[in-house]
């Protein structure tokens, strides 16, 4: 697999089980969703600079 190919697949797992989450706990407020949004930037933006095109 290409590094491409790893990181659609990091990032397709990370919207998925997001989605999941989701539809299955009840609302419990903004600052829970807050901080899985920026969890999930921190690690596509860690994966990227691992990643990264030279």
């Amino acid at each position: 697999m290409t590094e491409n190919q790893i990181l659609a697949l990091i990032s397709s797992v990370l919207v998925l089980i997001l989605l999941l989450r989701g539809s299955r706990l009840p609302n419990r407020g903004v600052l829970p969703q807050i901080a899985i949004w920026l969890a999930i930037f921190a690690l596509l933006g860690l994966s990227y600079k691992v990643f990264q095109p030279t």
